[in-house]
């Protein structure tokens, strides 16, 4: 099950299997599990239509 996760950091959410040390974005290690208001910012922003 794939979790989401924050980075204190630069504020990049994003999901993974497991907890990563870095963040995939900026590289710090801030990363930490997502509070339940970042995670529903991340499931609208899986809705969105990218732009390319």
């Amino acid at each position: 099950m794939k979790m989401i996760y924050a980075c204190d950091n630069c504020h990049f959410l994003f999901s993974r299997a497991r907890q990563p040390e870095q963040c995939p974005d900026c590289g710090k290690y801030a990363v930490r599990e997502a509070t339940e208001a970042e995670r529903q910012e991340y499931e609208e922003r899986l809705k969105e239509p990218r732009e390319i």
